[in-house]
């Protein structure tokens, strides 16, 4: 790589960091591409060089707080198809990133249509890690033959409540370490053949 893809490379960085902290500090709707561009030291122009709207800005963010989490997944289910496991992995990420998809569950709603579809799409490929394991587990007889589909929409939908009403529930703590057990015990208990 040359020094000038270098020196894009880090001028890209630069803007994702300073738009993710304003994101959660701000939200994405009330986040100006100015005030994205003042706090990461470039000119406004320079922010569109690179990012020609808010929204690919935000999905950029997302895709590489996906790829992350996409890793790990894989590498769970690749060792062991447990879907315990997967739900820890993916809640501890989520645990540790929450400040930032909090924002994203909050203000989903209000985002164009457009920007909510292309997350949705995002999401699927979280999501299909799951449904791979519950599919080789049903399989091997050790998950109950429910609908999966069902299953993971009621899993994923728990998430995303608890996440945009995290104020409400948990003030300034993290929800997802107040509900972790609950949600993963929850979970299995939809799932598992037999209760022992």
């Amino acid at each position: 790589m040359g020094k000038r893809e270098q020196a894009k490379q880090r001028t890209r960085k630069v803007i994702i960091d300073a738009a993710k902290e304003l994101f959660i500090w701000n939200g994405f709707l009330n986040t100006s591409t100015k005030e994205i561009a003042d706090k990461a030291g470039i000119a406004h122009g320079t922010l569109f060089f690179h990012f020609p709207k808010k929204e690919s800005l935000i999905l950029e963010i997302f895709d590489r707080e996906g790829m992350y989490i996409t890793d790990q997944l894989h590498q769970v289910l690749h060792d062991t198809y447990g879907v315990e496991e997967l739900l820890h992995r993916y809640l501890l990420f989520l645990e540790e990133e929450e400040d930032f998809f909090a924002i994203i569950a909050r203000e989903f709603p209000y985002y164009p249509e457009k920007l909510k579809q292309r997350l949705l799409f995002r999401e699927i490929g979280i999501r299909s890690y799951f449904l791979t394991a519950l599919n080789i587990g049903k399989a091997e007889g050790r998950y109950r033959n429910l609908d999966v589909t069902a299953a993971l929409t009621f899993l994923f939908g728990t998430i995303n409540y608890l996440l945009s009403h995290r104020e409400q529930l948990a003030g300034k703590q993290s929800i997802i370490a107040l509900k972790k057990e609950l949600i993963i015990n929850t979970f299995l208990r939809i799932i598992n053949y037999k209760e022992d």
